[in-house]
């Protein structure tokens, strides 16, 4: 009896089953039938499709919205151009913008570099969209690439003090290439060129002439290179899809908040902002929507944040860049090989780690002598943290000697006392006396006996008048070093992350999690 049930009620569940099947069956055969009669002009339709339509108005309605969304999606990957006289208007009043804001943040993608022979993410062509197709994406030798114009128009806004700073999700390295400093910069999924060692505290980074990705690969970050310092292996700093990236340098979360958080206008370029779009801190859309920065967009293609823009331009980020600096009446520099900081502050592979990659190397201008170079450097970490002490103790010892010898006699002070004020008499405070009490006497020139502070890095003061090193900074501390090649280390130059007061690296999340979770907190 209970084999008889139990029968009984499977055959119960099949036929149920066999039943939904039949009618989601009959379902997509209605829907494929009424799409079919639907392409046709009505003029070619018979009296018996036209009485499929009118009986079954709900499939039509599916199928219809079906087909605009369909046509939408095609729409947005669509690259649209704007005419000359519309494209010059929007880059007039992209310039005007530009002009008034106090802090500009830029935001780039992959369209920014297609200038320099690099494909694109998501365009018609892109690597995404030939991936989708099931394309092949070809090769591409990266090594080639140089700062496009749109590079070099950032640069020139930096150095003209409307830049603050740039949120990249290249890889390629240009921005910094260009000449923007690394603190200004925030290379949110990481430089091809830079690999890091995750073991020394502060992390060290290593800037190379070639492509450091090679044998690297999602969750799989070694480049079979060790650290100089602590024999550790060394990791790219690149961030794949699903990974979070939590380095301080060179992806500089920290400085893409500040900076976004001090924005007034910010600017998209060659971007389809459907990554960026998931980090709200970036917007700053916890703000009311008028207190929020005003953000331009320059695409060829649909975005998400079209909507929220003051400005959408649809033309190529070259020819906006173009006109947007002949309306501020800023020159855009041309690209200099010379002046690429990449080949100065690069470190050499050694002679046993020649094997660890076959990527081509940048090619090195031939007016760079970098042995010369390396030793100057050297010379100046040698020099500077004794002769900087020497020189601080002697300025200071003769300041206080020329200042001491004008000292004020007693009765200076007796008009003082008489008034009763306050404060101290001026004889109690030596060093002001001469200023106050001997104007017609010649105060010696004390500036003669300061000395001059040295500069830390000679490429950053010859090209950028600075003082420290923009790029990295450098270390002179060679005494750690382990391994048989600790007495070579004068044919490299190890660069160490120094960064602003030690401030603990904030993980953002993948997405916008860990702002939520702060933000809970918060409230």
């Amino acid at each position: 009896m209970e084999e008889a049930g139990n029968e009984k009620f499977l055959s119960r569940r099949r036929s149920a089953a066999l039943k939904a099947f039949k009618v989601k069956d009959e379902r997509v055969a209605t829907f494929k039938k009424v799409a079919a009669i639907l392409q046709k002009s009505e003029r070619d339709r018979t009296a018996e499709e036209t009485g499929i339509l009118v009986s079954c108005s709900d499939v039509v309605k599916e199928v219809n919205l079906r087909q605009e969304k369909r046509h939408r999606v095609k729409a947005r990957l669509e690259e649209v151009e704007d005419a000359p006289e519309i494209l010059e208007e929007k880059c007039m009043r992209l310039a005007a913008a530009i002009s008034r804001a106090t802090s500009l943040a830029v935001y780039t993608g992959a369209g920014i570099s297609t200038a320099a022979s690099i494909p694109d993410y998501r365009g018609t062509n892109g690597v995404w969209t030939r991936l989708q197709q099931g394309k092949d994406i070809g090769n591409h030798d990266l090594s080639q690439a140089e700062p496009t114009l749109t590079h070099m128009a950032l640069y020139a806004l930096y150095k003209a003090r409307v830049l603050k700073h740039v949120v990249s999700q290249n890889c390629d390295g240009l921005h910094l290439r260009s000449g923007i400093p690394r603190t200004l910069l925030s290379e949110v999924h990481g430089n091809m060129y830079v690999e890091v060692c995750r073991m020394c505290k502060p992390y060290r980074e290593y800037w190379r002439l070639f492509d450091v990705t090679e044998k690297t690969a999602r969750y799989s970050h070694g480049t079979g290179r060790l650290c100089h310092r602590c024999n550790s292996g060394l990791q790219d700093s690149i961030v794949h899809f699903g990974e979070r990236g939590n380095l301080p340098w060179p992806i500089n979360w920290n400085g893409a908040t500040r900076a976004a958080k001090q924005a007034d206008v910010i600017l998209c370029l060659g971007s389809s902002l459907k990554v960026l779009k998931k980090y709200p801190w970036l917007w700053q859309m916890d703000r009311p929507i008028h207190k929020r920065p005003s953000l331009y967009i320059v695409n060829l293609q649909w975005t998400p944040k079209d909507e929220n823009a003051v400005l959408k331009i649809n033309g190529k980020c070259d020819e906006v860049m173009k006109r947007i600096m002949a309306h501020l009446g800023l020159e855009i520099p041309q690209y200099n090989r010379a002046k690429d900081p990449i080949f100065f502050h690069a470190v050499r592979l050694r002679n046993n780690e020649q094997h660890t990659t076959s990527q081509p190397c940048l090619e090195e201008p031939s007016n760079i002598v970098h042995k010369e170079l390396n030793q100057i450097n050297e010379n100046f970490h040698e020099d500077v943290s004794t002769e900087t002490k020497e020189e601080e103790c002697v300025s200071s010892k003769r300041v206080t000697e020329s200042m001491s010898a004008y000292s004020a006699p007693f009765f200076t002070a007796l008009p003082f006392l008489s008034m009763g004020l306050p404060f101290p008499p001026m004889y109690m405070c030596p060093q002001l006396t001469p200023f106050f009490y001997y104007p017609f006497m010649q105060v010696p020139d004390m500036t003669s006996d300061v000395p001059k502070p040295k500069p830390t890095c000679i490429f950053c003061m010859e090209n950028e008048g600075s003082l420290t090193c923009l790029y990295y900074q450098r270390d002179a501390d060679n005494s750690n070093l382990i391994g048989p090649e600790s007495k070579q280390i004068k044919d490299t130059k190890t660069l160490v992350i120094h960064s602003d007061p030690p401030i603990a690296a904030k993980n953002p999340g993948w997405f916008g999690k860990g702002y939520r979770k702060g933000m809970k907190k918060k409230r």
